[in-house]
């Protein structure tokens, strides 16, 4: 029996293990480098702040008493490069806390906002006007889009109403209590079962997966199924430009994920964090709600679990919406689970790019074949000793060649 064939058996435990931890963390790789650069992090916290002082400093809106804080993937930790450009989308909140709805219109609050900025010299050239909000662009960096909001007194969990301009009415919203919703959730932890890795302490030859840097803290395993599906999402609506117009929001994502996710840390144990991005995948349709109105047509709800009033899915009035997300949905569940049946590391980092997109999936693949060759070089690549305590004294083994899932 050659050496190859004795450290990778197919299809052992150990190995489907191996290759299910090692799928996530690749899957957290990719999530780790599809967000904020640190440096464009600080200097996006800068900028915020100093528009914040321009918000404070307004005459008009210090009668208010403004408040601004974050609010969508910058908050909870979900954001997604751009597929195309670096140019990220950052949202915020301006809470103006002594404002009413009865006393205000939507116009008055949104030209609050927008006429300081516009009127400032350091702001008036970078302004854009949205439905719901104003946007600051920072050229080929990000975008701030900063959305006025008052209290909505209706709503006993401290909700707010949002402008639209559009339809000129309120919207229900609440992004600080989302945030609060949504956190604790990713913090959940589910039961993984301790596999008998060493069958025999050899057979663990995918043991190189390198940890995250330790500055960078582990984002868990909702935080990166979002950022999945978000990025699948932009990827699908590329690949097929009849269903882009239709293809789900983030906030939908978001929410239908969170819900699967609780449900399945619920529901039992399971071999690997990949097996729980996979159930928190299957599960999220059931968190639509379906029902019929008086005419017999189907109304589809995404509900704010934190506030009354607020259907994510308002548009889907249109059955459209829904057929796409059932079609993209089901994409999203075939491309991911096909990983774990793909052998080679040429055909794994093909599905991503198709997936997820090229920039950072070669990138994370770049690095790790760099950080394997260094290791070889050094004769630093080692196969972990095995945990069993029968042979848990065995040295671990030298890696002679990259064997990375298998072939």
């Amino acid at each position: 029996m050659s050496f190859l064939n004795y450290v990778t058996p197919a299809d052992s435990p150990a190995q489907q293990f191996a290759r299910k931890q090692e799928l996530f963390n690749l899957l957290d790789r990719i999530g780790q480098d599809m967000e904020i650069p640190p440096g464009r992090y600080k200097e996006a916290e800068e900028k915020y702040l100093a528009v914040s002082d321009v918000l404070h400093d307004c005459p008009t809106l210090s009668q208010y008493d403004p408040q601004v804080f974050a609010q969508g993937s910058f908050a909870l930790g979900t954001t997604v490069r751009p597929l195309h450009g670096d140019e990220y989308d950052l949202d915020f909140i301006c809470f103006l806390r002594q404002a009413h709805h009865l006393q205000h219109t939507q116009r008055q609050v949104y030209d609050y906002l927008h006429k300081r900025l516009a009127n400032h010299g350091v702001y008036s050239s970078m302004v854009e006007l949205k439905n719901r909000c104003v946007r600051v662009h920072y050229a080929d960096k990000f975008h701030l889009d900063i959305t006025p909001a008052v209290r909505n007194p209706y709503c006993q969990r401290g909700g707010l109403y949002v402008p639209d301009r559009k339809l000129v009415i309120w919207k229900a919203s609440h992004p600080k209590g989302y945030v609060e919703w949504f956190t604790p959730i990713a913090a959940l932890k589910p039961r993984l079962r301790l596999l008998e890795k060493a069958i025999e302490g050899r057979h663990v030859a995918l043991g190189t997966t390198e940890k995250l840097p330790e500055q960078q803290l582990p984002r868990g395993i909702l935080r990166r199924a979002v950022q999945f599906m978000k990025r699948h999402r932009d990827t699908y609506r590329e690949q097929h430009p009849l269903h882009a117009d239709y293809a789900p929001i983030s906030i939908i994502i978001t929410t239908l994920a969170a819900h699967a996710y609780q449900l399945a840390v619920s529901l039992g144990e399971y071999d690997s964090e990949f097996d729980v991005m996979n159930a928190v995948i299957d599960l999220m349709p059931r968190f639509i709600g379906i029902e019929q109105d008086w005419a017999s047509r189907r109304v589809y709800t995404v509900l704010n679990p934190t506030t009354d009033g607020e259907n994510f899915a308002d548009k889907w009035n249109d059955p459209k919406y829904y057929e796409v997300f059932t079609a993209w949905h089901q994409a999203a569940k075939h491309d991911l689970r096909n990983l774990e049946v793909l052998r080679g590391r040429d055909e794994i980092q093909k599905s991503l790019r198709n997936s997820l997109g090229s920039v950072e999936t070669d990138r994370v693949f770049g690095l790790q074949t760099q950080r394997i060759n260094q290791a070889r070089e050094q004769q630093t690549l080692h196969i972990p000793a095995a945990a069993r305590p029968s042979i848990a004294a065995a040295a671990a083994l030298p890696v002679p060649r990259n064997n990375f899932f298998g072939k």
